[in-house]
């Protein structure tokens, strides 16, 4: 009788050690993990506010553009209709821009049919080749944004699995407090039991 007390308070201790090791070490991975996330979440928030910047220049320089195509466009009239074809000529090859000169042609085109010509700020085709720049960095700093909120859930779920394992690190710590074998049992079960919860949660999270 003697032997067997002997031999379960040996195996209750080396669980209650095996537990604390397990558990000590998933709460250093879990906390190194959730100190990795946020540094993931820390520079996709800076990734996203570049983008955002960036998008505030191209949405600065296509007004700047649509303002210089606009004025030209006027002035280009004025040779066109006053018959300066050697004026025009010479705006359309010194000022106007390479890329809105196919916006050009399709105006004299819609001229010469007696068609009135497109409003710049109703050309949708115009209007998407100024865009571009801007749409693509607003694309870009949205991406950013939803994985910077990502990692921060990732980082959370970390932190709340490492409380989880503090739990079970503090059921099998306990153990060698209590000389009542029933409630050491239960102790090691109630920390086998939260340390099997926090590992299938974080076998679903991904790591940094």
């Amino acid at each position: 009788m003697n032997d067997e007390k002997t031999f379960l308070d040996r195996l209750l201790e080396i669980v209650a050690v095996l537990l604390l090791a397990v558990t000590t070490l998933g709460t250093a991975w879990c906390g190194y993990q959730a100190s990795q996330w946020s540094g993931v979440q820390t520079d996709d928030n800076r990734v996203e506010a570049e983008h955002r910047l960036e998008g505030n220049r191209q949405f600065g320089l296509a007004v700047q553009t649509i303002s210089y195509d606009t004025n030209f466009i006027a002035i280009y009239a004025q040779a066109v209709q006053a018959g300066n074809t050697g004026l025009a000529q010479f705006y359309r090859q010194s000022l106007a821009r390479p890329d809105f000169l196919p916006t050009l042609d399709k105006w004299e085109a819609q001229v010469a049919a007696g068609q009135a010509p497109t409003p710049l700020s109703q050309d949708q085709v115009y209007l998407d080749t100024l865009r571009g720049g801007y749409l693509d960095a607003q694309a870009q700093a949205e991406a950013s944004a939803a994985e910077a909120v990502q990692a921060g859930e990732n980082a959370q779920q970390y932190v709340l699995n490492t409380i989880v394992l503090a739990v079970a690190l503090f059921f099998a710590g306990v153990t060698s407090s209590f000389r009542y074998k029933p409630a050491r049992a239960m102790l090691i079960i109630l920390a086998l039991a939260t340390l099997a919860f926090a590992a299938s949660r974080v076998a679903d999270l991904p790591i940094a």
